[in-house]
């Protein structure tokens, strides 16, 4: 059984999951000691992403696929993989964004502290500056600016055992929201940021 899962929610993109997927695959073996399961959760995927990610889990005993016949949205997505993840610790995708390593390092290592209930960590987006935007700033003979900006990806880490106590008042599943509490220790009352 999992100790650890990462829960990865998708829609259409039949041409980068498969390097998402066997990149994330390869790198958890040195980032998490125990074992670990990837579960993706397509979101009702109007392109050939099914299809992809049927062949990937043939070939990949560590990743699970689950699919919504419709979309449901990214957030119901993230709730469908939680609630099908098998892991202890559960580390959930928030973005479309591949999920950065060092954010699921971080998240890990937080998860040691058995006090630690959940976490999130957000990347900050990295700017667009070197020689190539030099380039096109030049060349652009109007002088008209376009702002390019990188979406932060997002991730959040959530113990299982505590999810019950995470529900809301009329004891409704958590929604996974990017507004909610990043860190919650089970000896405070209290929340912080990471």
């Amino acid at each position: 059984m999992a100790q650890f899962s990462v829960v990865l929610p998708v829609r259409d993109c039949q041409y980068s999951i498969i390097d998402e997927v066997e990149q994330l695959l390869d790198a958890l073996p040195g980032i998490i000691d125990e074992a670990a399961e990837v579960v993706v959760v397509d979101d009702g995927s109007r392109d050939a992403t099914v299809d992809v990610l049927a062949e990937l889990e043939r070939r990949h005993a560590g990743l699970r696929v689950v699919c919504h016949p419709r979309p449901r949205g990214m957030e119901a997505a993230g709730q469908t993989g939680l609630e099908k993840s098998i892991g202890d610790v559960v580390f959930i995708r928030e973005t479309d964004a591949p999920v950065r390593l060092e954010d699921l390092r971080q998240l890990y290592e937080m998860s040691r502290d058995r006090s630690v209930v959940a976490a999130r960590a957000q990347s900050a987006p990295k700017s667009f500056e070197g020689p190539l935007m030099r380039r096109l700033k030049a060349w652009n003979p109007a002088g008209a600016t376009h702002r390019i900006d990188r979406v932060g990806a997002g991730l959040q880490m959530i113990r299982r055992p505590h999810l019950q106590q995470l529900a809301t008042p009329a004891g409704q599943a958590t929604p996974l929201q990017r507004e909610r509490i990043t860190l919650v220790r089970q000896d405070a009352v209290q929340a912080r940021s990471l």
